[in-house]
């Protein structure tokens, strides 16, 4: 099988990047192997084969694997567990049988201002690793997401972003890879980074906004986030009741802004604005987490999920839902994702 799927990678490497680019069509990601408080031992167990037969089955077109990759480093040293590696490679093939397209993300990464030179270092031989694992293979339907949602200066992060695919180039010159800006890959330092020295790359953002409302109820946010009940599309009469005393607050702004962030045309207003910076730049564009938390309501989910999936759509940026079946999951029961979600997939794969 394997000679096969190099074989076939070769052919399609032709194929420029706004093609390949298209053809992700709809994605989702499936959360497992960023768990990094799970013992990899649990992890290497777990099987997804069947969520993703269900995946292809529902229409979607591409899978996102984030793996904390420093969860599996080997005892005093930067080398990969092997089982690391394997799974990753019985996962692409899995997706290959099925015609799911594989993004492989770094996540959790240990990168900040002060550490630069060690970590570049690092991040770059782990995805070394990687890379030569899956040299010649999926040229166009395997690809590399080199460092999940930095926090760091934007100038710095840019240096170090370019040093890192320029080591990786030197090993591989068709590998096509996915790197987004600092502040969790936020559309606004992406616009600010713009354009990277590498022509075979992917631009991508995330987009959890209005960020009170996608992660309403989440235990890991610093209560910042513990309102529930929000409505989207905003209405003022169906608003909770908040009794915020401490004013100038992370949370107070947030509430202030609502009325105008929580409508569809602001979240129209975001994707159009950075789909015409990257159009002009030459930055072909997706968003490679988008999606909200299942504690929200259920009819404010749903409005929420048609309006950014359709809104992506119309800008013809290729979208990964976070997530498949964890706690922003968009399945509807065992086998089925939500239905809401069908006429998305069947446009993105036009």
């Amino acid at each position: 099988m394997c000679a096969t799927v190099s074989t076939l990678s070769a052919k399609l490497n032709d194929d420029n990047l706004a093609d390949i680019k298209k053809s992700l069509g709809g994605g989702v990601n499936i959360s497992l192997f960023e768990h990094y408080w799970t013992k990899p031992e649990f992890l290497y167990l777990e099987d997804i084969s069947a969520k993703l037969n269900n995946v292809a089955k529902a229409g979607f077109k591409t899978v996102r694997i984030p793996v904390a990759f420093d969860n599996f480093l080997s005892p005093n040293s930067f080398n990969l567990q092997p089982q690391i590696i394997a799974k990753l490679k019985e996962i692409y093939h899995t997706c290959w049988a099925k015609r799911l397209n594989l993004i492989i993300t770094y996540h959790y990464g240990k990168l900040n201002d002060s550490n630069i030179p060690g970590e570049t270092e690092r991040i770059t031989w782990i995805w070394k690793q990687v890379q030569r694992q899956f040299s010649g293979e999926g040229y166009s339907s395997l690809f590399f997401e080199l460092y999940n949602e930095p926090v760091m200066n934007g100038n710095l992060w840019k240096k170090t972003i370019t040093t890192v695919i320029q080591n990786l180039r030197y090993e591989d010159k068709n590998r096509i890879y996915i790197v987004g800006a600092t502040n969790y890959n936020s559309i606004d330092d992406l616009s600010s980074m713009g354009k990277l020295p590498d022509q075979k790359l992917l631009y991508t953002f995330h987009f959890y906004e209005p960020f009170i409302f996608t992660h309403q109820g989440a235990d890991w946010t610093n209560n910042k986030t513990n309102i529930t009940n929000l409505p989207y599309p905003y209405k003022k009469s169906r608003m909770p009741t908040v009794n915020i005393t401490e004013k100038g607050s992370p949370v107070e702004k947030e509430l202030s802004r609502y009325p105008t962030e929580a409508t569809n045309d602001y979240i129209r207003g975001r994707f159009k604005t950075i789909s015409e910076k990257c159009l002009k730049n030459d930055m072909p564009l997706i968003c490679t987490e988008v999606g909200v938390i299942k504690l929200a309501g259920k009819k404010s989910r749903k409005h929420y999920l048609k309006d950014v999936t359709g809104d992506l759509n119309d800008f013809g940026i290729q979208a990964v839902l976070w997530d498949y079946d964890d706690k922003f999951s968009i399945k509807r029961n065992d086998l089925q994702i939500e239905r809401y979600l069908h006429k998305w997939l069947m446009k993105s794969k036009n």
